[in-house]
């Protein structure tokens, strides 16, 4: 499956499963590099995701007059 086709959720169990099979001991080098290589995609896939969906937060609040705001929100300190 390509990764553009994978949810958040997907691609994280994914990721789950990589580490598993690279955490045995009977994994070739080769099949070891293969298996880094999507997990560095899959890592990015998410990230992507991630970033995509902080730029739709939006933070609710009351200003002054007590009427209902919002602004982005923003992780960055």
């Amino acid at each position: 499956m390509k990764k553009n086709d994978l949810t958040y959720e997907e691609a994280v169990k994914e990721l789950e499963e990589i580490l598993e099979d690279l955490e045995q001991d009977n994994i070739s080098l080769n099949e070891s590099l293969e298996k880094f290589k999507r997990g560095v995609e899959l890592y990015n896939h998410c990230n992507e995701i991630l970033n995509h969906v902080e730029g739709e937060i939006k933070i609710l609040f009351k200003d002054e007059d007590g009427n209902l705001d919002e602004e982005d929100f923003n992780m960055e300190v």
